[in-house]
């Protein structure tokens, strides 16, 4: 009897399984299928950068852009965008081309893609044309690259025939005379911010129209950046002892000095006998001049490197 109970309990479900209506296939939800759609498609066009005023000649800068838009919208790229620049162009009033530079863009533009910037420098009896090349994704203090444009012989040349790679930031310059210009320093100097491995320096680079090139010091005494956010001062956390030199000798006598966490230290100057700075990682090689509580000397070595609270960079 059981038998036969079961028996036709299993007809049974057998008979409501197969008039069980099929499941319906997963729809999904409207929020998944946004987030899966492809982004635009890269739009293309051509950006006008100037005109530009050099020693009374005029130039545009003509840049070849993909555009690649987070959202569909007119125009061209804004700042929620990302700009691809796939070559440029300097040319005259005539519209002759005087300068051209083509870029690589990744298989994926996230990967490398770049932008280019240009202004008018103002020195005190010629304009350059400063083109700027970033390239993106780069690491911090690195991916800038700077090219200067000048007339010689009556044609518009690059200063620096390849263009100037630093680690750090270029140096801010105040207003020129021209929208949108800038004023050179005190003989005629393009200010970089370059980052040793302990603090910035201002790495003068001076237009030489003369010679027609950039002069980039090789040595010498640089002056410590204090400016935010290139500043990185001294953070004593605990009593310390420095040796104070008189000069930037080591067969100088030095004045023993305590410090504390409550003393007053600037450093004001770096000093590079060999090399320039960017190449200087170590505080062996690398002269301090400081105020340490309005006494001012030099510093060389870990030991006092550490004494005063600077650290390497991260």
């Amino acid at each position: 009897m059981l038998r036969h109970f079961a028996s036709f309990l299993g007809l049974a479900g057998i008979f409501a399984i197969a008039a069980r209506p099929p499941t319906p296939p997963a729809v999904a939800a409207p929020q998944q299928k946004q987030e899966d759609e492809r982004a635009p498609a890269a739009e293309h066009y051509t950006r006008t950068l100037g005109p530009f005023s050099i020693d009374g000649r005029t130039f545009t800068v003509k840049l070849s852009v993909n555009c690649y838009k987070e959202s569909r919208h007119p125009g061209m790229c804004d700042e929620d965008d990302q700009e691809a620049v796939k070559s440029m162009r300097i040319l005259d009033d005539a519209g002759k081309t005087r300068f051209s530079k083509s870029f690589l863009i990744g298989f994926m533009h996230q990967l490398e893609r770049h932008t280019v910037d240009a202004t008018v420098l103002e020195g005190r009896e010629h304009q350059a044309l400063e083109v700027v090349y970033t390239k993106l994704p780069s690491r911090a203090n690195s991916g800038v690259t700077t090219q200067v444009f000048a007339i010689q012989g009556g044609a518009l040349r690059a200063l620096n025939p390849e263009p100037l790679g630093f680690s750090g930031r270029l140096g801010e310059l105040p207003p020129g005379q021209q929208k949108n210009s800038k004023k050179l320093l005190d003989g005629d100097v393009l200010p970089i911010y370059v980052l040793t491995n302990y603090f910035y320096v201002l790495y003068p680079v001076r237009l030489n129209w003369k010679d027609f090139e950039l002069d980039q010091p090789e040595s010498g005494e640089f002056e410590v950046v204090h400016q935010p956010p290139y500043g990185r001062r001294p953070d004593v956390e605990a009593p310390g002892f420095i040796h104070l030199y008189p000069l930037p000798e080591a067969n100088a006598n030095p004045a023993g000095l305590d410090v504390t966490p409550q003393s007053h230290i600037e450093v004001m100057k770096a000093l590079f006998r060999k090399g320039p700075p960017e190449s200087h990682d170590s505080p062996s090689d690398t002269w301090l001049q400081i105020s340490i509580d309005g006494k001012v000397g030099w510093i060389i070595g870990l030991d006092d490197y550490t004494a005063i609270g600077l650290s390497p960079t991260q």
